[in-house]
């Protein structure tokens, strides 16, 4: 019997005889024998999906969680393209996007699409990663060259590799230990563990069974208090419906008329989408990471080897406060970051954001003199204190100045002075070029630092 179905007595005028009979001698109802004589059999229950419509259901799970997969990876690979760096949390993602939609489509959740979602998730990160990549490689291609982490020569041409072509390929192949940090490892687990339990099986069906039935039964009525008829109505009868509980959630009240699936899909792209501008929001207005790229600012900031006059294995990251300099001018001294004058790129070959140690303020006269081979920086005649130099690296020296730095300009220079290409190649930097000033060196671990 099921439970909102309710069997009562024959009808007829023998009816109350016939259910006073069925009590036996001391009115208890005796075991019914078996389905009443002329009655149809009952159907066997069937459970599950049949076999066919299980696999064109897993068929449709895997070509939606490739396709949000790919989706999750291109849209990774633009967003490094467009800001020229990589977002780790961009991954777990792609990883939940997966899930979601693996999860709406499949019929039932099941062992084998929880294995789809984490495959699919896997093949977004991975796809992402490399689009990542290559788009911040092609765009920073420079002189034809492509070098590897031990020096040996991926690529040489005319023209930057494709991002799609072998070299860059072999390119990422070729240098997969030093492409997939620690991080950036962390970061695909969370994927693939957050698309695992979004799309985790649901419990055996017996079970479900068992726990409804355990709290949807009552026992029954005494029979000597009320009236046969009256007990299985009032043990059987449903429950009436309970209101559902109010939510103040803008999300939860607009998606309301929407299926569970789909609502679990807006509730996970708001959620997201609100992440994501934060992020974005943090990075325009607060702090923005940055990787050294080259050797100009050693011994203070590492760039990785085997480029030239680098002394680490990994470049250091580090953390720029973007809001500081509106509440405060730049002081001599501070490490900055800040976008390079048109005439960087003909000079240095390249252009863009450069890191580099404010030395001269407005106003002041900037010379650099040169004794006994090696190159010391005066300010309006005085020698400059600069202990963050290594005496080795002030030579060899070209005598420079003096210069006057103009309003509202600063002069900036490297600290490795013979590799760094600076103010005194470019000119001046303007206030408005400055984005913010370095605090933090955040990466790798045994490098973490405040300057």
């Amino acid at each position: 019997m099921s439970d909102h179905s309710v069997t009562d007595g024959p009808d007829g005028p023998d009816g109350a005889e016939r259910r006073s009979s069925s009590y036996g001698d001391w009115g208890v109802p005796e075991a019914a024998s078996g389905p009443p004589a002329g009655s149809a059999p009952a159907a066997p229950a069937t459970t599950g999906t049949p076999p066919d419509s299980e696999r064109s259901s897993y068929l449709v799970a895997i070509l939606v969680g490739v396709a949000a997969a790919l989706a999750g990876a291109i849209g990774w690979g633009l967003a490094a393209k467009w800001t020229g760096h990589e977002y780790g949390f961009i991954a777990w993602a792609v990883g939940v996007v997966v899930g979601v939609f693996v999860q709406a489509v499949g019929r039932g959740r099941t062992i084998v699409l929880q294995g789809i979602a984490v495959l699919a998730a896997a093949l977004g990160v991975l796809v992402g990663k490399y689009l990542a990549f290559a788009f911040i490689a092609h765009d920073s291609f420079a002189n034809g060259v492509i070098s590897g982490s031990d020096g040996a020569t991926i690529y040489l041409g005319s023209s930057a590799p494709g991002v799609l072509s072998s070299a860059m390929f072999h390119l990422f192949r070729h240098d997969l230990a030093s492409i997939f940090s620690r991080l950036d490892i962390l970061w695909f687990a969370t994927a693939i563990v957050s698309a695992a339990l979004i799309a985790k099986p649901a419990p055996p069906a017996d079970e479900v069974a068992v726990e409804r039935s355990a709290t949807a039964e009552t026992p029954p009525a005494d029979p000597w208090s009320t009236g046969y008829a009256e007990e299985g109505v009032a043990s059987l009868a449903p429950s009436p419906a309970q209101p559902l509980p109010h939510s103040r959630n803008p999300i939860d009240r607009m998606a309301r008329r929407l299926p569970q699936p789909w609502r679990t899909i807006v509730d996970w792209f708001v959620t997201i989408a609100g992440a994501v501008a934060i992020v974005l929001l943090i990075k325009a207005y607060v702090v923005n990471p940055y990787r050294i790229p080259s050797s100009s600012m050693e011994p203070t900031l590492h760039c990785a080897r085997p480029a030239a006059d680098c002394e680490a294995r990994f470049s250091d990251r580090v953390l720029a406060n973007r809001f500081i300099y509106h509440f405060r001018n730049p002081r001599r001294g501070e490490i900055v970051v800040f976008k390079t004058p048109p005439l960087a790129k003909v000079k240095c070959g390249a252009g863009g954001t450069f890191v580099k140690r404010i030395i001269g303020l407005p106003g002041d006269r900037v010379a650099v003199r040169v004794i006994h081979g090696d190159g010391y920086v005066f300010i309006n005649g005085r020698e400059l204190n600069e202990p963050y130099i290594q005496e080795s690296r002030r030579s060899p020296a070209t005598p420079f100045g003096p210069v006057t730095v103009p309003k509202d300009n600063y002069f900036m220079m490297g600290d490795n002075r013979s590799q760094s290409c600076d103010s005194r190649y470019w000119g001046t930097v303007p206030r408005k070029n400055i984005i913010g000033k370095v605090f933090m060196t955040y990466w790798p671990p045994n490098r973490i630092s405040f300057h």
